[in-house]
């Protein structure tokens, strides 16, 4: 087993909430050529990836609970075990509507891996500890969104979209390997009511009665917006709209997530330093500048790549800054229900990226201006809520 607090216990951690985001990310380059390879519209190939967000979003509520109940491992190695079965039936798909179906079933099973380590850690430290650990594990985080879409479009190329859900599910393989023989038991006493659906609304009301959590909750909710929004536009933006291929949306995406990882190590590095409450602040007023940058370069139709991936650079190192503190902000005054304070988080970011993403599918125009709106209003709902909710730090 490996040692909590050891280098190769946060590496995993950090590979745990990485399925996900890998998921999503690695086939971005192919949503363009999905269509016609399926006989069906872009309208419904971008379904693929809403519908993922929503089920991982609804999933997210029981996840937490589960691992309340049953323990963290035993929920872990369910979850990815169910997860690597569904990727294969994504690969073999006959058709759009087999394909989102699968596309759910891979979402509700790897809720867990979202929400289960950020429980874990949880169990393990509190406050700044428990920010700067979730930090680290952003490093690790970071790597998937940089990786997923250069292999995603490399595959893309030599063999097609299926190809990209196989090596998902290869990779799901691996680390459920690696979690079965690894990863120690960490929840000291299971909630033998954590799912009874009294139990989780009044764990849930709990939450939702604190001003503290309440402000974490929108900030880190109002963040992610921004981030599904780009997730959901931008195959279509560079390769559609400005004219690259599978393989430069790779590298042009990768670039953009590198911000990702940037975030994430400085994080890790200041939170202990000048507190949760001050890193958020700074960070909100980041992410405004990047997406109101981005809102204004797009609608006076600049359509080269930087006008693009810079400003979202910048915001996801504003997002990066924010997400981890925010998580550990809210988590703080819950150490006894951890996995419900964690469940609820993670389904409101689900819940209003999800919807942010659907939004800049049903908006699109052939133009980079329903996605970049969206990225430049979330960052201004951050802000707003970042200033509103959380107290000046002093």
């Amino acid at each position: 087993m490996l040692k909590p607090g050891s280098t190769a216990f946060t590496v995993l951690l950090g590979a745990l909430i990485a399925i996900s985001p890998f998921a999503m990310d690695i086939y971005l380059s192919s949503m363009p050529s999905m269509g016609a390879s399926l006989g069906t519209t872009a309208t419904r190939v971008q379904l693929t990836l809403s519908v993922y967000m929503y089920g991982l979003g609804a999933a997210q509520l029981v996840a937490g609970p589960l691992s309340d109940r049953f323990g963290r491992r035993r929920v872990l190695i369910a979850g990815i075990a169910v997860f690597a079965a569904a990727s294969l039936a994504c690969a073999a798909a006959p058709n759009v509507e087999a394909l989102i179906a699968m596309r759910l079933v891979q979402a509700l099973a790897v809720a867990v891996c979202g929400t289960v380590p950020r429980a874990l850690v949880r169990d393990l430290h509190s406050g700044d500890d428990a920010a700067h650990l979730l930090s680290l594990m952003g490093v690790v985080l970071g790597v998937a969104p940089i990786v997923a879409p250069i292999i995603g479009g490399q595959l893309q190329v030599a063999f097609g979209w299926r190809s990209t859900f196989a090596f998902v599910t290869l990779y799901a393989l691996v680390v459920l390997v690696v979690v079965w023989r690894g990863l120690p038991e960490t929840l000291r006493e299971a909630d033998h009511r954590a799912l009874a659906p009294a139990a989780m609304m009044r764990n849930f009301a709990k939450c939702l009665s604190s001003r503290v959590y309440v402000g974490y909750f929108l900030v880190a909710c109002f963040a992610f917006c921004g981030l599904f929004a780009f997730l959901a536009g931008s195959s279509f933006v560079f390769e559609a709209v400005m004219g690259h291929g599978a393989r430069e949306f790779g590298f042009l995406f990768g670039a953009v997530m590198l911000g990702n990882v940037s975030g994430a190590v400085i994080s890790s590095r200041v939170v202990r330093r000048f507190g949760i409450d001050r890193v958020i602040r700074v960070a909100a007023s980041l992410a405004l500048v990047a997406g109101a940058s981005m809102a204004a370069l797009a609608w006076m139709d600049v359509r080269h790549p930087a006008a693009v991936v810079v400003p979202m650079f910048v915001y996801m190192i504003g997002l990066m800054l924010t997400a981890p503190q925010a998580m550990a902000g809210a988590m703080t005054p819950f150490p006894r229900m951890a996995g419900a304070a964690t469940s609820l988080l993670a389904f409101g970011q689900f819940l209003f990226g999800s919807t942010s993403a659907l939004i800049v599918g049903l908006t699109y125009d052939h133009t980079s201006r329903p996605m970049a709106t969206t990225i430049g209003v979330s960052a201004l709902l951050t802000f707003v809520a970042s200033r509103a909710l959380i107290r000046a730090p002093h």
